[in-house]
C-alpha cells in the first residue's frame, strides 16, 4: 500500500509540473495555457481509462472487458465534455468517479488482474488529480 501511494504522488506531481510547464511553453496568453493543461488532463483521463482496458487484455477478457470498455466510454464522455467543451469541473468530477472506480469496481479483484500497489497509486492519484483540477478550473483565466 505504501508503495503505491508514494508512486502515485510522485506521478501526479510529476503529471502537474510537466503539463503545467508546457503549458506555459506555450505563450504569454494565460486562457491558452489553462486551455492546454485542461485538454492534456482530459487526455490523461482517457489514458487511465485505457490502462485497464489493457489489465482486461492481459486477462483475455474473463468477463471484464464488458466493464471496462464501458468505463472508457464513461470516462472519455466526461473528458470531452471537460476538455474539448471547457467545462473543467466535469474533468474534475472524472477523475473523482475514476478513483470510486478503483474502489468499488476494483476494490476486490485478485491482484492478478489489477496489481495490489496500482490500485494505491491509481487512488492517490486520481484523487489529487481531482483536487488540482477544481483549484485549476476556480483560477481559470478570461481569454485576452
Amino acid at each position: 500500500m505504501l508503495l503505491g501511494l508514494i508512486i502515485g504522488v510522485i506521478a501526479v506531481a510529476w503529471s502537474i509540473g510537466i503539463t503545467r510547464l508546457q503549458a506555459r511553453r506555450r505563450g504569454a496568453d494565460p486562457a491558452r495555457a489553462h486551455r492546454f493543461e485542461t485538454v492534456s488532463w482530459a487526455i490523461y483521463l482517457v489514458l487511465a481509462a485505457l490502462i485497464y482496458v489493457g489489465f482486461a487484455l492481459r486477462e483475455a477478457g474473463d468477463g471484464w472487458m464488458g466493464v471496462e470498455l464501458g468505463g472508457l466510454v464513461v470516462y472519455s464522455l466526461l473528458a470531452w465534455l471537460g476538455g474539448a467543451r471547457g467545462r473543467g469541473w466535469l474533468l474534475a468530477v472524472g477523475w473523482a468517479l475514476h478513483a470510486g472506480w478503483d474502489l468499488i469496481v476494483h476494490g476486490g479483484v485478485p491482484d492478478q488482474f489489477v496489481p495490489h500497489w496500482y490500485r494505491w497509486a491509481c487512488l492517490t492519484y486520481d484523487f489529487a488529480a481531482a483536487g488540482y483540477l477544481l483549484r485549476l478550473h476556480r483560477r481559470r483565466p478570461r481569454a485576452a
